[in-house]
């Protein structure tokens, strides 16, 4: 385990991070800092101005000089205690920390703010991603520059639920030259994928590293027919993984001039089985295909998009792709989700013509009856134009919940959401927060299989020069209810935050914040997970 630094103090409107030199990234918070933060939040009349927490064997405390008490954990007995103002000169035991844990956090609430990795920079700290086992396990990855040879490189971090801990970050990349565009999917056994473009001279070839539940990290492999310098891939890939442990990766690759949609299907207890081309080329025109996204179901079906967009569909029964993508309308960057009995939703932004304003639309599609004919408009009736890509997710029914950011008649950029009733349809667009502060990223959606959805996103505040994350959930009803999410208000960057859940509705939050300590500017990993 690693030291991290000395002690500092991040002051989150009322919301606490402390670290010490003498704590691990797996011990920090513990729940004894998840509790002290959570008193200072309660009862700011007690333990005001936030402060410090402090180690003095068997002590783990905070001393709050306006009023003159303490606040401490034993951690010999793991009891809670109090010191000073109406308690007295004596400590006074108030309750064990595992019963406070669960009278502050109950089932369904976030546990608070964790850092887990210090990064060496900020450099492309918006390409993290996270992914959730059935069983709660999790993996983040990101890109990190290193400082050495400045170049970017994929990183990960696992989650093991059972310990309540996160291990140590581990470089998955041994290239010379950069990589881009980490992505990550898990099964039901809490083995994972991540995938990546490795650069090699200047282009890019679809890499992948698998974790294993029993043994940790394979080495890396390569994805495509071809290392080549000259013939790879532009830096954009995708992966889904189903509870069975199989998955489909695709990226874009090049071939001279144009570019194509390759995919690679990994087979669980047999590996990978081949990169093949999903976008054949059209004669006569040049391609240039981009943007790959990827969505499966827990049969092995799966359904690519790429711009245009453009679908193909692989197959179980048949054991192959489509001969010919489809098209599907025409729009910019879209977005796929896929339920448990092969349902689809592809969404993205539709503009009718250069003069015309892009509107939010969507797809349908049931392995019975294929895709919709014509796209369903989910901002009909808003006047202002979309702001953000609409992003997607669907649980195992079939249901769906579309997000996305617009302007609303005040001009502020707010985050709206339309869902998708299987039985039913689209609703209408609707907001899902009203804090007068503009949404300064994308939002990001998922889903548990109850139906609830759980989207995040960041705010900035240009006045007071804050960034904000929120998260807004909604129950099958599509009631939302919106509230500050993992760190509150802060200064300096935020990165644009990540959210997954699982069947059950535990859920895991990612993303990179920025620190001042000392003076000094440190760039931490941090997490959030909802119990």
């Amino acid at each position: 385990m690693t030291k991290i630094v000395q002690y500092f103090i991040a002051p989150l409107s009322g919301f606490v991070i402390a670290l010490s030199s003498f704590s691990t990234l797996a011990d920090t918070p513990t729940d004894a800092e998840r509790l002290l933060n959570w008193a200072e939040l309660t009862y700011p009349d007690l333990f005001p101005q936030p402060q410090a927490t402090q180690i003095l064997d068997p002590w783990l405390y905070r001393y709050y000089p306006t009023t003159g008490i303490y606040a401490g954990i034993n951690q010999a007995d793991q009891g809670i205690y109090v010191l000073g103002g109406p308690w007295g000169g004596s400590p006074v035991y108030i309750e064990s920390v595992s019963n406070m844990i669960n009278f502050a956090f109950p089932s369904g609430s976030w546990l608070g703010a964790l850092p887990v990795h210090e990064i060496s920079t900020a450099t492309n700290s918006d390409d993290i991603r996270v992914a959730i086992s059935s069983n709660g396990d999790a993996v983040v990855v990101w890109l990190e520059n290193d400082p050495g040879l400045s170049i970017e490189s994929v990183w990960a971090i696992h989650y093991n639920s059972v310990a309540d801990a996160w291990g140590q970050a581990v470089l998955l990349d041994t290239g010379a030259q950069s990589a881009r565009n980490p992505r990550v999917a898990m099964d039901a056994n809490g083995n994972a994928i991540v995938v990546w473009m490795q650069q090699l001279g200047i282009e890019f070839n679809a890499t992948a590293a698998r974790y294993n539940a029993g043994t940790g990290w394979e080495q890396p492999v390569l994805l495509e027919n071809e290392n080549s310098a000259i013939n790879g891939g532009v830096p954009q890939i995708d992966i889904a993984m189903n509870n069975a442990g199989n998955a489909v990766a695709v990226w874009s690759q090049r071939t001279g001039v144009q570019s194509y949609t390759y995919a690679n299907r990994y087979i669980a207890g047999q590996g990978w089985s081949g990169a093949v081309s999903i976008d054949p080329d059209t004669a006569g025109q040049i391609d240039f295909s981009f943007n790959p996204k990827i969505a499966m179901d827990n049969s092995g079906n799966a359904i690519a998009v790429w711009s245009g967009p453009r679908v193909n569909r692989y197959s179980v029964a048949s054991n192959a792709w489509e001969a010919v993508p489809q098209q599907i309308g025409a729009g910019i960057e879209a977005d796929i989700a896929m339920g448990s009995n092969g349902d689809a939703i592809l969404t993205t932004q539709v503009r009718g013509g250069l003069a015309s304003q892009s509107r939010i639309t969507a797809w349908h599609f049931t392995p019975q009856s294929g895709w919709d004919t014509t796209g369903r408009i989910l901002d009909e009736g808003r006047v202002e134009e979309a702001e953000s890509i609409v992003q997607v997710a669907m649980d195992a029914t079939g249901d769906a919940v579309a997000v996305w950011s617009q302007r609303d008649s005040g001009g502020v950029i707010s985050a709206f959401a339309n869902r998708f009733n299987a039985g039913t349809g689209w609703g209408g667009p609707t907001p899902i927060e009203s804090n007068n502060e503009d949404i300064a990223s994308g939002i990001n959606v998922t889903m548990d299989s109850s139906g609830n959805a759980y989207a995040i996103w960041r705010q900035y505040n240009p006045a007071t020069f804050t960034s904000r994350n929120w998260t807004s959930t909604s129950n099958s009803a599509g009631q939302w209810q919106t509230a500050p999410f993992g760190v509150a208000v802060v200064d300096g960057a935020l990165s644009t935050p990540r959210i997954v859940a699982n069947a059950s509705g535990r859920a895991i939050s990612a993303w990179v914040q920025m620190f001042e300590i000392d003076r000094d500017r440190h760039i931490f990993l941090m997490v959030n997970n909802r119990c």
